[in-house]
């Protein structure tokens, strides 16, 4: 289901604040991460969001108090949410077993720990790698790690040009906090 979304409507929204969330659920917008938010309102975003028909990724590096253990990504599972956001490759499997899409982002900071990243990436198999910052992606453009998992760009995406650039590098889609990129169909062009 994912994947076609982000055939015509790439843009993934990241949600940061309750302001965040109000202005996403103003829009048509198919797709976000919950970014930041308080464990013990989760459960009411994301079926807020779901009634909605909106996909919902949660990063969970970043919800304080949520574990990212087996108990965590159960929890997650059984309050609907879609996909998740995560470093750890160690836990991917897990999101996977729990009919989760996977997401692991990725930091690069420098060619040398491409080969690394690329090795930890395929032995995880997360259904997309998110790479950050996305001014690196015609950098890599040409590296192993754009062809393991199909890739999200992340990180300084404020313009349609960053996210049509992003595209042409090879990413699939985009994650962005710039809310006039929400709305982005490709057939903007």
């Amino acid at each position: 289901m994912l994947s076609r979304l982000l055939r015509c409507r790439p843009v993934i929204a990241s949600l940061f604040t309750a302001d965040d969330i109000e202005a996403f659920t103003a829009t048509d917008a198919p797709a976000c991460i919950l970014a930041n938010a308080d464990l013990r309102s989760l459960e009411s975003l994301v079926s807020g969001l779901r009634e909605k028909g909106r996909f919902v990724f949660v990063n969970l590096d970043s919800i304080a108090g949520l574990a990212s253990d087996a108990g965590g990504i159960d929890f997650l599972a059984s309050i609907g949410v879609d996909g998740t956001v995560t470093t750890r490759g160690t836990i991917i499997s897990r999101v996977q077993a729990r009919q989760m899409v996977a997401v692991q982002k990725l930091f690069v900071t420098d060619r040398l720990n491409l080969p690394r990243a690329t090795q930890a990436v395929a032995s995880a198999q997360p259904g997309y790698v998110q790479i950050m910052p996305a001014p690196v992606l015609p950098y890599i453009r040409d590296e192993p790690i754009m062809t393991v998992s199909p890739v999200l760009a992340g990180g300084f995406i404020s313009t349609p040009r960053d996210v049509i650039a992003a595209l042409a590098c090879g990413a699939t889609g985009v994650s962005t906090s710039a809310r006039a990129l929400w709305t982005y169909k490709k057939e903007q062009q």
